[in-house]
């Protein structure tokens, strides 16, 4: 089992929000009498739990006879004070796993979760959560820590804080699971704009994923096996998903890629849900803002998906390859060790949602203004802007001449180099705008990712090889 004494201390908070431990005599003298030989750690928490609930029970039917039954008045029976002490510890260790999950980069602690479900004081009369916990638990079914997980994460003050700060609990299988294609279809409608193809592909995969995982998963349920976490799909339900989608959609996609696209597919829904939730439905924003689509022509229906599949192509990889020249520029003008500060400051502010005072402590420089003189990120943006526009115009109006007859490529050149300036302001200067209140990140931005995917595989290896 664990320690002992989370049996007879109680976690909770005083008037002024602070966590403190009060160790509880009478659970104490209770549990050590009751349960000596699990003091030395050999005795299983499930094994105690039962035997303190059954201990409960009876006292709960003796108090039918009027020469027992409890007063008002009467503290709480020692068994059930020993359980409220459990749930306790346990109810504060979610809030520090939730902390450590999504605290630093959705701008919370520990500590503003507490109040919501840190409610008891040990005293019989109260109505506090962890007495709805105990209420509700049956040791038959399963552990007491287990439990209190899960209607902790079930919280519904708890979720609404949680919502405000950008975080929804659901993993992305559970909400893939419950999610239709008629809501999917909806959903990229109004917030993510896809071409049919694209749409038509999206529900396929959906599709796919639906029979096969969510298939297994009743079938799991159905069989009480399936546990209440929904895991990761499978290699072979990957497999499986992906020769579905290929007799479906005639798409050929790789188990990798299939986990891929289901993912983004989730945080796509995780994202509209928040939105939802919190009454701040989003604007329809594409990762890739898509006014060329007019550019193209419409003489063929599968014209324009196949000039935005082509487009989508170059945009990024147009900017992966303008990040690539400005990063290298900067580290041969810094001289080391600074050029490995850079690099670290640059990871830490967009990958990891570290404030510029953060940064400058883990980097070792004195102040933030010293961060900000190192990374220089209106300049970084700027450069970024200007590789990126030289090499993706180039880019489209090569690709332009094959959806373009020569009279209108030359009346339209004019029209796309102002397309492509909007453009790629839109995902530089949402990047800008993001960085500069973090607490209020939804999701990353598109500029924010690449960068981020950027130095994970081209240059933390180099640099710190």
């Amino acid at each position: 089992m664990g320690i002992a004494s989370r049996y007879w201390t109680l976690a909770k908070i005083n008037s002024a929000g602070q966590l403190r431990r009060e160790e509880i005599a009478p659970a104490k003298a209770f549990f050590r009498q009751q349960f000596a030989e699990s003091l030395d750690g050999d005795v299983a928490d499930t094994f105690i739990q039962r035997q303190l609930m059954q201990m409960m029970r009876l006292l709960k039917s003796d108090s039918t006879n009027p020469t027992t039954a409890e007063s008002p008045s009467d503290p709480p029976h020692p068994a059930e004070l020993c359980l409220r002490c459990f749930i306790s510890h346990q109810i504060q260790q979610v809030c520090v796993q939730l902390e450590a999950r999504f605290g630093r980069q959705h701008g919370f602690t520990r500590h503003d979760l507490f109040p919501f479900v840190l409610d008891d004081d040990g005293k019989l009369g109260q109505r506090s959560f962890a007495i709805a916990i105990l209420q509700s638990f049956d040791p038959e079914r399963s552990s007491l820590s287990t439990w209190t997980t899960r209607l902790v994460k079930h919280h519904r003050e708890l979720n609404a804080f949680l919502l405000e700060c950008g975080v929804y609990l659901l993993s992305d299988w559970a909400i893939l699971n419950d999610t239709t294609t008629r809501k999917l279809e909806r959903v990229f409608a109004e917030v993510y704009p896809r071409t049919p193809l694209e749409v038509k592909q999206a529900i396929a995969l959906l599709e796919s994923y639906h029979t096969v995982y969510r298939l297994e998963r009743l079938k799991q349920r159905q069989a009480g096996n399936g546990g209440r976490q929904c895991p990761p799909p499978t290699l072979s339900q990957l497999e499986a998903i992906s020769q579905l989608l290929k007799q479906k959609a005639n798409l050929t996609l790789s188990p990798d890629s299939v986990l891929t696209r289901l993912q983004t597919m989730a945080d796509r829904l995780r994202q509209h849900r928040i939105a939802t939730r919190r009454g701040t439905p989003e604007k329809s924003t594409p990762e890739i803002p898509e006014p060329l689509y007019s550019c193209g022509s419409t003489d063929g229906e599968d014209d324009p998906d196949q000039f935005l599949q082509r487009y989508r192509h170059h945009f990024t990889d147009c900017l992966n390859r303008a990040l690539e020249q400005v990063v290298g520029d900067r580290l041969k003008s810094i001289k080391p060790p600074k050029n490995k500060h850079f690099i670290t400051a640059l990871q830490l502010f967009h990958c990891r949602k570290m404030s510029m005072t953060e940064i400058a402590t883990h980097i070792g420089l004195k102040a933030q203004f010293e961060v900000s003189r190192l990374l220089k990120l209106k300049e970084f943006r700027a450069d970024v802007r200007h590789w990126m526009l030289n090499d993706l115009r180039d880019r489209v109006t090569a690709l332009a001449k094959d959806f373009l007859d020569p009279n209108q490529l030359q009346t339209r050149n004019a029209q796309i180099e102002a397309a492509l300036n909007q453009q790629i302001e839109e995902v530089i200067g949402s990047d800008e705008k993001q960085a500069k209140t973090p607490k209020n990140y939804i999701s990353d931005s598109f500029f924010a990712r690449k960068l981020c995917e950027y130095l994970d595989e081209k240059i933390v290896g180099d640099i710190s090889s």
